[in-house]
């Protein structure tokens, strides 16, 4: 069964289309090498936003984690975000 992740961000300046292109072009193909199958940055305000990464199963994402929380370290670092919360489970219904 699919497994998601889904970590809550906030950023001390507007989600603008800079911050977007390092999200696409730096932070998803890392995520996607943690073995992911999907990846979602979701704005959900003008200063908010959250990452939706599905795993093909919970043992995956919990053999990712350490590496997912390095990558979120380095885009602290690097970006004025830092990440505010995170969800984890099951999917039961996916397309």
């Amino acid at each position: 069964m699919a497994y998601g992740v889904i970590s809550q961000w906030t950023s001390t300046v507007a989600i603008n289309a800079a911050l977007e292109t390092e999200a696409r072009e730096k932070y998803l193909p890392g995520i996607k090498a943690l073995g992911a199958l999907h990846a979602f940055f979701v704005s959900t305000g003008d200063t908010t936003f959250n990452v939706v990464t599905i795993y093909p199963d919970e043992a995956t994402a919990t053999a990712a984690a350490e590496k997912q929380k390095a990558l979120r370290e380095k885009a602290a670092a690097e970006l004025p975000v830092k990440i505010v919360g995170e969800l984890r489970g099951n999917v039961f219904a996916m397309s």
